[in-house]
């Protein structure tokens, strides 16, 4: 669970940084960019985490898919005012 928990707090982290650069650079919706910084991530981060940690890639990709979820469901939920249509 707490494997989980940091997989979202990394994920949510990535996705607004990753998010960020992706709307300055190509002037994407900040829901878009956030939710491709996401995608990016959860390719990238397991595969440090098996470099680092030496733990399965499976378990790795587990954790950070139930992040990424986790982490796109909130981005939805917090997404600015002007793309609630």
């Amino acid at each position: 669970m707490v494997q989980i928990l940091a997989a979202t707090v990394a994920m949510v982290l990535a996705g607004v940084l990753l998010g960020w650069v992706l709307k300055k650079c190509f002037g994407m919706s900040v829901l878009g960019a956030r939710i491709v910084g996401l995608a990016v991530m959860l390719f990238v981060a397991p595969t440090i985490d098996v470099l680092a940690a030496r733990t399965p890639y499976f378990e790795a990709f587990f954790a950070y898919g139930l992040g990424a979820i986790l982490a796109g469901a909130l981005f939805y939920l917090i997404r600015p005012a002007d793309e609630n249509a």
